[in-house]
């Protein structure tokens, strides 16, 4: 579960690097995925290309190898795992889950040429989110029920479904280059809502178009997918807080997650709202990503049995 903490941040971090953020010039070259002109203005827009586009992919001189090899402990651990959960008879169909998922994010690692593809970014995304959630849930739980009332245990998992929905409207702003489409607060450039261009921003086949300095392009589906995070992440926020506060009244037990998930919540919003105000620095971007992480290993925790239910023999998968 910690491996692979680390590496949804080093993903993500390899990600936004590669798109432009984080270079000297940015957000100038934020969307530079393309090749350098060929045309007659080659001369004048090479040195700026070289600029954008190798300074924006040093930090992935570390990083690619560092990736590489939490990946590769990972995958090792994973299968240890299934050995062991066949052995001793628990957890075999999450063993098995983790498996095939760790297999699934390999292939597309060594298949996928590139980090702007957004089919390939929102397989990495949600996958790693996936296999984050199933780890935890194994971690956390015993097969018992943890104790917490109906209400609880509904509001819970509204918070993560609503949450789970949330990191896809975030992949889909970063497949598409959205995350820098609004920066004014609360309205999205004179907009208060998406337009219909959303549904463009939903579709994974679509390749990235570039200009004649290789930065990628796009229309009115960027501003919409972006409005679209914001408002879902007002709504999740809401439900995140009830979340929290119902298990800090419901029981001495769910006290320390519920602040936690308090805690968590608050600073996952505060961090997109710096990120924007502060024109979106690599540091708050993967901090974003990484806050989300735990959220989800927070809201896992509170439906799992506490430590002195989880000694007592019974089923598991």
């Amino acid at each position: 579960m910690l491996l692979v903490i680390v590496l949804v941040s080093l993903s993500a971090y390899l990600r936004l690097s590669h798109s432009g953020i984080g270079c000297p010039d940015w957000p100038s070259c934020y969307g530079q995925i393309g090749s350098p002109p060929t045309a007659a203005t080659q001369a004048d827009a090479q040195g700026t290309y070289e600029q954008m586009g190798v300074q924006a992919s040093e930090p992935l001189a570390w990083a690619t190898p560092l990736h590489r090899l939490v990946a590769s402990v990972l995958g090792l651990v994973i299968v240890f795992l299934n050995v062991g959960a066949l052995r001793q008879k628990r957890h075999r169909l999450l063993a098995l889950a983790l498996l095939a998922l760790t297999l699934f994010l390999a292939v597309l690692g060594i298949k996928s040429g590139s980090l702007h593809s957004p089919a390939v970014v929102m397989g990495n995304l949600v996958g790693g989110f996936l296999m984050l959630a199933l780890l935890g849930w194994m971690v956390f739980n015993s097969g018992q029920s943890s104790g917490a009332g109906r209400s609880l245990h509904t509001w819970a998992v509204v918070a993560i479904v609503l949450l789970g929905s949330q990191v896809v409207l975030g992949g889909l702003t970063s497949a598409n280059f959205a995350a820098t489409a609004c920066m004014t607060l609360p309205d999205c450039n004179g907009a208060w809502l998406p337009g219909i261009e959303l549904f463009t921003a939903f579709d994974l086949s679509r390749v990235h178009e570039v200009n004649s300095q290789g930065v990628a392009t796009g229309g009115g589906e960027r501003a919409a997918i972006h409005m679209t995070h914001r408002l879902g992440a007002l709504l999740t926020l809401a439900v995140l807080l009830v979340t929290g506060v119902i298990a800090l009244r419901a029981d001495r037990k769910f006290r320390l997650v519920a602040i936690t998930i308090i805690v968590l919540a608050i600073t996952e919003f505060t961090i997109g709202v710096a990120a924007i105000l502060t024109s979106l620095p690599i540091a708050l971007a993967v901090a974003h990503n990484w806050v989300a992480a735990l959220l989800v290993l927070a809201l896992l925790a509170l439906l799992a049995p506490p430590r002195s239910e989880t000694s007592r023999p019974g089923s598991r998968l």
